[in-house]
């Protein structure tokens, strides 16, 4: 027959005709299979999507493939509805795929045996978004298995060759055909039509070895019993036949043939060989899921365990008589109380129930186990209790020690910030009754950041462990303490002489203790102590409210000077709110890019160019209107705000730097002023790097501006190793500010400064006050004299400009050119000033 060779491509019509016909075939694979699909898209959801095929194995009505929960719970018989709710509510809540066996009274009274698998969907932060499973009608299964035990035991009261039909064959071993007609396959029917010995028919290939065996055993004249073959029809059809036969001799002796009985047992097999399979995979699952089952008959026969649960409790089945008496004392805590109360609740109301128990085992470990009992009904009569065990000591270890992370801070061991909300909203509560108050301490330690940034964060994380025994030493036992995070603690007193004197002594007294130097392995740590106190139920009649003012109250003592305890004082909550207000808008405000930047001029005096701008950063409060950065900045420095705010200035002048040469405007550098703050918040050089390479602003024209202040409480060799990695990058450095704070030389010669600003203070008024023309001099000539461009801020007279002149300074700025301006305006603005400039250039 010749083959039809296909085309290596299919037509689009022949396409969609082909994944229809895939589409049928699987409805109808799924019809055969008796499975219905189902679908939860919420853990809220009313309804269920179910498929065609589910509707109609089931008899259910739909609306749009929908159909309530509540209709296929109440479907299920009562025994396993609750647990049905339960596996699928779980299945929400902790992502647990499940397998329930019930079964489904159809609307005219009838019962299909039914398993009904679920499984989750997660989405990709690990949470489940979607349930869905299939319900498979195991009906004929069950009845499959139910015949094959009934078939087994009417096999063993009938004689070993009763079977279905007689057969015979002659000398040379092939069968006579059969008398009467078999109704069967084609494979049955060449058995039965004869003219063959068996390995003359085809056979299972795998069975090659077995029928050589048996045609030895036929050719040496011996019975044989149970020889069980396959044999294949011209159709490829198949039957599993089992027969018994002895050799037939006449009166002389002379072999005349075989004699027997055949059976087929292809559906025997087949139930047998789904069995055997189902009983493997439930044993392996037991073994993966350390699951062992168990029975109990009330009529006093003994509790029967599985081979799995003798393993599982380590126990040896030959020398341990499971019962009530011998296990009870395996039992922790009140375990046995609660196992017995289950299952007499169990007896009474015959429903499923679940329990989990603490064991200790023979060899003294002690093992949690998830237990799970069902009443044992036939025929609608209790005869007993059925149950499995599982171990889930690894689950119960990791919840518990999820619960201890959950409210234990790691480093200090104290109680977290969690904990802390749930013991002050009890206190706060407790606070309200007849004669009863309390207090919260917030504790913030001063100059915490400064150990971590001299000593290393391993210094501060012994430092706060030494700061969790001093609060934990100096508090009275009935005292909690928690850290908060960071260098931020919290004392919660309850009592009745929390009175306001006795309050601030033990807060003056933790502020001594903590105030004192620490030997550390690294150094010596000097740190203090400010607190906030709110009085309960004074201070706050909720959790919230209570925080609150605790916190306004910490800081009125920071800015009334730290080291120092402050009780909550309502008359300055409005101006602390403000300022706290202002803070968290400025935040939004970083977040959202809703800041300016403006740029004020600097003007080379040598040429009357200009060479760069001064990135100023500027913030216009949605309902105050412009906002000073002497305010704003300070509110930035000490929230921590300051880091981010630094990085989006430093980003958005290299971004408008780049812009302006893309303009082609004349290569002008642009100086960013960079808190101390930012240095030692992390690897500054890598942000500065980032914004570079980011932009493609080139690293010459950017300039950043350090202030004195930087060298205060730091040690010089973290200064001088981080300027080098930042002039390494190719950008330039300047000293901002100089003269008005720390102001050492040392610094000057041994730090990879290019320039120097002077501060506005020795420029202002500088050409009517001789003393500051000598300072002033003496100032641009040190800098000169160092190799550094001196750069003079704050100019706003002619007259100051002429006296810079004549020192021989570089650069000036100041409104005497230009205020700070916009992007827009920026370029226009130096084209004028340079007109200026040469006009008056004789």
């Amino acid at each position: 027959m010749a083959v039809r060779k296909l085309p290596l491509g299919r037509p689009p019509a022949q396409e969609a005709l082909r994944r229809w016909h895939d589409e049928q075939s699987l409805r109808r694979a799924l019809r055969i299979a008796r499975i219905g699909y189902w679908e939860s898209h919420s853990a809220a959801a009313t309804d269920i999507w179910v498929s065609p095929e589910f509707a109609e194995f089931y008899d259910c009505v739909t609306i749009e493939g929908f159909i309530p929960i509540a209709t296929v719970q109440e479907r299920s018989e009562p025994e396993t509805r609750r647990l049905l709710k339960t596996h699928y509510v779980r299945c929400w809540k902790t992502g647990l795929a499940y397998a329930v066996r019930t079964s489904i009274r159809k609307s005219d009274g009838s019962l299909l045996d039914c398993v009904v698998h679920g499984e989750p969907e997660f989405d990709q932060e690990g949470q489940v978004q979607r349930v869905f499973g299939i319900v498979r009608d195991v009906t004929q299964e069950t009845s499959a298995l139910q015949q094959q035990t009934e078939s087994e035991e009417r096999l063993a009261d009938f004689v070993s060759t009763a079977s279905d039909w007689c057969w015979e064959s002659g000398p040379d071993h092939r069968l006579l055909p059969y008398s009467k007609v078999l109704d069967g396959n084609a494979a049955l029917q060449n058995v039965a039509s004869g003219g063959k010995a068996r390995w003359e028919l085809s056979f299972a290939p795998e069975e090659r070895d077995l029928m050589a065996c048996h045609r030895a055993d036929m050719e040496a004249h011996r019975p044989f019993r149970d020889f069980v073959y396959t044999s294949i029809g011209n159709d490829g059809s198949r039957i599993s036949i089992r027969t018994s036969g002895k050799p037939i001799f006449s009166d002389d002796g002379t072999f005349r043939g075989y004699r027997g009985t055949a059976s087929d047992i292809t559906q025997l097999s087949v139930a047998r060989a789904l069995l055997e399979e189902r009983t493997r995979a439930l044993e392996e699952a037991h073994r993966l899921g350390r699951i062992g089952t168990w029975k109990y008959r009330l009529d006093g026969t003994r509790t029967t365990w599985s081979p799995e649960l003798y393993d599982l409790l380590g126990f040896a089945p030959g020398t341990f008589e499971p019962n009530d008496t011998s296990i009870r004392t395996y039992f922790l805590d009140d375990g046995a109380e609660r196992f017995c109360s289950m299952q007499k609740e169990i007896l009474r109301t015959r429903e499923t129930k679940a329990i989990d128990l603490r064991i200790k085992l023979v060899d003294g470990t002690t093992r949690d186990l998830a237990v799970i009992c069902k009443a044992e009904v036939v025929h609608g009569n209790l005869i007993g209790i059925i149950g499995t065990a599982q171990d889930v000591t690894d689950r119960k270890e990791a919840e518990r020690r999820l619960e201890q992370l959950a409210y234990t801070d790691p480093l200090t061991g104290l109680a977290n910030r969690a904990l802390f909300k749930r013991r002050l909203a009890a206190l706060v509560e407790e606070s309200g009754s007849e004669g009863s108050n309390g207090a919260l301490l917030l504790v913030d330690l001063d100059r915490f950041k400064e150990v971590n940034d001299t000593l290393g964060h391993f210094a501060g994380d012994r430092l706060l462990i030494h700061v969790a025994d001093v609060l934990r030493r100096e508090t009275d036992p009935k005292s909690f303490v928690a850290r908060l995070g960071g260098d931020e603690f919290a004392v919660l007193l309850h009592g009745h002489r929390t009175t306001h004197c006795a309050i601030l002594d033990l807060a003056a007294r933790l502020i001594r203790k903590l105030s004192v130097p620490v030997d550390l392995t690294e150094g010596e740590a000097c740190i203090g102590a400010t607190i906030g106190i709110a009085v309960l139920p004074e201070h706050g009649r909720t959790a919230e409210v209570a925080a609150r003012n605790a916190d306004l109250a910490l800081y009125m003592a920071k800015e009334a000077g730290r080291g120092q305890a402050r009780l909550f004082e309502p008359a300055h909550a409005q101006a602390v709110d403000q300022k706290l207000d202002l803070g968290r808008c400025l935040r939004q405000a970083v977040e959202a890019g809703a800041l300016e930047t403006h740029y004020q001029p600097q003007l080379d005096l040598k040429t009357g160019r200009v060479i760069g701008f001064e990135a100023l950063v500027r913030w216009s409060h949605p309902e105050r209107g412009p906002i000073s950065p002497s305010e704003f900045i300070p509110i930035a420095e000490n929230s921590g705000l300051i880091v981010d705010l630094g990085r989006w200035v430093l980003r958005n002048a290299c971004r408008q730097g780049r812009d302006w040469l893309d303009a082609g405007l004349p290569r002008r550098a642009v100086s960013v002023n960079v808190s101390p703050a930012q240095i030692w918040s992390g690897d500054f050089e890598a942000v500065v790097s980032a914004a570079l390479a980011e932009t493609g602003f080139p690293p010459d024209l950017l300039c950043l501006e350090l202030t004195e202040s930087l060298f205060v409480d730091h040690t010089k060799n973290r200064v001088r190793s981080t300027l080098t990695r930042l002039s390494a990058l190719g950008v330039q450095l300047a000293l901002d500010d100089f003269g008005s704070g720390y102001s050492s030389l040392g610094y000057l010669t041994r730090l990879p400064f290019n320039c120097l600003k002077i501060d506005r203070s020795f420029v202002d008024g500088v050409s009517v006050a001789p003393e500051k023309r000598k300072l002033l001099g003496g100032m641009i000539a040190l800098s000169h004299g160092l190799g550094m461009t001196v750069v003079a801020e704050g100019a706003e007279l002619r007259e100051e400009v002429d006296v810079l002149a004549g020192f021989d300074c570089d650069v000036v700025q100041g409104f005497v050119y230009s205020p700070p301006i916009s992007a827009d305006e920026a370029p226009s603005v130096a084209a004028e000033i340079e007109r200026r400039a040469f006009r008056s250039t004789p």
